[in-house]
């Protein structure tokens, strides 16, 4: 065999041997490609996990706050805090109506993953350094747990008016002895709005402290009585001729 013969065979095994080793290498390089995306997928996988466990914790601990604080105060209107409660049954439907048409129209029917501004405040009430999506959690869950009587029931004995000789007036009973010194079923129908614009707005509507400010508002919510079909406009525009009769 000649030398040049040997060369040829020589080249054609060398070229063999480096295709050879080419494929070896795109093998081993796609494997560890492979093996690298498994890791990957494997360890979004396991974040994703984590995060929704988290989630699912964090959601369950807020629905606990929010529930034992709810109870604990359901409790202590049914025990009667400071002797005064109101319960649905035992007032008129004027109260419940008027403050449901000034603040909360759609308060029974909107579904529970509807955010009510109610709900919303009750919360904001108990938990006041909350972020906007812990009131958004405990507020859903509150609308899971509890009917929306219960909801409003609570809020009507809970709502912050003002202060009263450095404490807090809390719910309306309260504050119909604090402005206009008879219990809350002697209030005429003026009287009632004027709780309810002083429990949306305690500042503005403060009667003793800013009372053309309190009467505007007071009239506001007798207008949105009759825009709810709760008064007629005749009653109405009669109410707002009443002056505000508060109490020195």
């Amino acid at each position: 065999m000649g030398e040049h013969t040997i060369r040829e065979i020589l080249k054609r095994r060398s070229d063999d041997t480096q295709r050879v080793i080419r494929r070896r290498r795109e093998r081993a390089t796609k494997g560890v490609h492979r093996r690298g995306k498994s890791y990957w997928m494997l360890g979004t996988m396991a974040v994703i996990v984590l995060v929704i466990i988290a989630t699912i914790a964090y959601v369950g601990w807020l629905t606990r706050a929010v529930n034992d604080r709810f109870m604990a105060d359901r409790s202590a209107n049914a025990a009667g805090h400071n002797g005064l409660n109101l319960t649905l049954q035992s007032t008129t439907q004027f109260l419940p109506n008027t403050l449901l048409a000034a603040t909360d129209p759609n308060f029974y029917n909107d579904s529970d993953l509807t955010v009510s501004p109610l709900t919303s405040r009750l919360v904001r009430m108990y938990f006041p350094d909350d972020s906007r999506i812990a009131v958004v959690v405990k507020s859903v869950a509150l609308q899971f747990g509890y009917s929306r009587t219960d909801i409003l029931e609570t809020y009507i004995n809970d709502i912050s008016f003002d202060m009263n000789a450095g404490q807090l007036i809390r719910g309306f009973a309260s504050a119909s002895q604090i402005y206009f010194k008879k219990p809350f079923a002697q209030l005429q129908p003026q009287d009632v709005a004027m709780l309810v614009a002083l429990a949306t707005d305690p500042e503005d509507a403060d009667p003793r402290t800013n009372p053309d400010g309190a009467l505007a508002m007071r009239n506001a919510v007798l207008q949105m009585d009759a825009q709810q079909d709760v008064l007629s406009q005749a009653q109405v525009d009669a109410f707002k001729k009443s002056p505000l009769g508060i109490a020195p």
